[in-house]
């Protein structure tokens, strides 16, 4: 009965498009791991811990476009998942999470490894359903913009059992595909452009195949914008004389030469950029329209556009050819730069300083993952304008620190070099990741860890000192633990040296240098 369901479950999987598969074996999930093993044309990732697990499969998902499964064994296993599931359920990633399970008569009874399974992951599952025995698995109601759950329950095994199946799994003929369940509304963006004189538009996260067209609008609209490094549109050249590189004092500076922003446009994913927030404190003060492929506005008070970006820009037609005096803001904007440019140059030690140096110092065309909010505010205000082809993305659905390592291996590609930058406690938060790349041959994956002695984007929110978590930890026993590469640096050198496989470097800014940049950023 157990190898009959297993096979049934795998097969109803396969043909949703599922090519691989983390597993954490244990004693309850057996049968699906004997299945599993014997399918040639799939890959398997084998993990001690659940919850990195899980993650890495968030960044399969990222690199491959695919929904992947990760598989657990019954009890607090399955509650492990709940992490990533937040993270995929805010990223519409197709996340299967397989959950093995005691037969459903152990329920309420509080025997070892009975925990109740049905619901665990509630509002962060798009799509549950409970098997046992002679039960039928159908995932077509699953449309894969979110995780779904699979809760598998299976009479005690036994390997002989497992190892006397004869598997009869088959490759389907159709290819998996996302469906978008869209809400298209044309006239919610007339509106806006209608009431907004001084309308400023934010790209956040898109899909690589969305950028021309977000390019050909913003080109048309003609107003300015503010471009994320997610957006993968932060270097192009076509946008510059719309474009806005700072966004320090963005209200005031805006207002001062004549520009005051009375409307947000956002395309794509929510912004990580601290003027999202301030629009929350500023309900009804500007009107904010979002287009976006996942169903959230980011804001407590707006609404969404939920639609597929390329086809509904390119439906929309501009009503009436418009002209927005940004530019006294725009040539500002420039001057600020400059500025910003020289105290690169004067501080070079200072954070900031660091991620510009080290924009131009990764290799041209790399992958490059950034793993929490700070990193990601100071490559967007640091990094170089050149255009160096990287390919960049960050997991901030929920905006967690936890499972950042393990999503930036999943996301990693023998193809080209693999990069990510990390907060210290983001790090120290995911050690069990290196874990996988044994499995992964010929990867090249560097993670910088910029170790500045603990959460410093909360000193700069609040003055006690238990926000720090401060610590004087150093990550070379980490490298070591797992076999990688460990370099230290207090500055970034002229050339970087490549690595096969795993890398760790610490960056140590230096923290009297990145606090004078502060003070002094405040006065340009």
């Amino acid at each position: 009965m157990n190898n009959r369901l297993a096979q049934h479950v795998v097969q109803q999987v396969i043909d949703k498009g599922v090519r691989e598969f983390c597993i954490s074996p244990g004693a309850r999930n057996a049968p699906l791991v004997y299945v599993l093993s014997q399918i040639p044309f799939i890959k398997l990732y084998h993990w001690p811990e659940e919850r990195s697990s899980a993650f890495f499969a968030l960044g399969r998902i990222k690199a491959t476009g695919r929904p992947v499964a990760v598989l657990t064994t019954s009890g607090t296993a399955a509650a492990e998942l709940l992490p990533a599931a937040i993270e995929a359920y805010y990223t519409s990633l197709p996340l299967l999470l397989m959950t093995a399970d005691r037969p459903r008569r152990y329920r309420g009874s509080g025997a070892p490894q009975s925990i109740e399974q049905i619901g665990l992951f509630s509002y962060y599952c798009h799509y549950m359903q409970d098997l046992a025995e002679n039960d039928l698995c159908c995932l077509d109601k699953w449309i894969g913009r979110g995780p779904a759950h699979l809760n598998i329950c299976f009479e005690e095994p036994k390997e002989a059992d497992c190892q006397s199946l004869e598997i009869s799994i088959s490759l389907p003929q159709e290819d998996f595909e996302i469906q978008l369940v869209t809400s298209k509304k044309e006239t919610e963006l007339d509106q806006f452009l209608e009431m907004s004189r001084f309308p400023l538009v934010v790209v956040g996260a898109l899909n690589a195949v969305d950028g021309e067209s977000v390019v050909s609008f913003l080109l048309k609209l003609k107003a300015p914008v503010y471009l994320e490094a997610q957006s993968g549109l932060r270097e192009d050249s076509r946008l510059e004389s719309i474009r806005i590189e700072s966004i320090e004092r963005l209200w005031e500076l805006s207002a001062k030469q004549g520009y005051p922003i009375d409307g947000v446009l956002r395309l794509g994913g929510i912004p990580t950029a601290r003027l999202w927030r301030d629009l929350e404190e500023g309900e009804g003060k500007r009107a904010v329209c979002s287009i976006s492929e996942h169903p959230f506005s980011g804001l407590s008070w707006a609404g969404v556009i939920h639609a597929s970006i390329p086809n509904f820009l390119e439906s929309f037609q501009l009503k009436q050819e418009r002209s927005y005096p940004c530019q006294a803001w725009i040539q500002a904007d420039r001057l600020y730069q400059i500025a910003l440019l020289n105290l690169f140059e004067e501080e070079p030690l200072a954070e900031p300083s660091l991620f510009h140096t080290l924009s131009k110092r990764i290799p041209l065309r790399s992958k490059v993952y950034i793993g929490n909010s700070l990193p990601i505010r100071e490559w967007d205000q640091a990094a170089v304008r050149e255009n160096r082809q990287f390919q960049m993305t960050a997991s901030r659905g929920a905006n967690g620190i936890d499972g950042q390592l393990a999503t930036f291996l999943g996301f990693c590609t023998q193809e080209q070099e693999n990069w990510a930058i990390l907060g210290d406690l983001t790090a120290l938060y995911d050690m069990v990741a290196p874990w996988v790349l044994s499995q992964m041959p010929a990867l090249n994956a560097t993670a910088v860890i910029v170790n500045n002695g603990g959460g410093q984007i909360f000193a700069r929110m609040f003055a006690h000192q238990h926000f720090r978590n401060a610590h004087d930890l150093c990550f070379k026993p980490l490298a070591d633990f797992w076999n990688w590469h460990y370099e230290k640096w207090e500055s970034i050198p002229d050339t970087i040296t490549a690595c096969t496989g795993g890398r760790f470097i610490e960056l140590m800014p230096d923290q009297a240098a990145t606090d004078r940049f502060l003070n002094r950023m405040k006065q340009l």
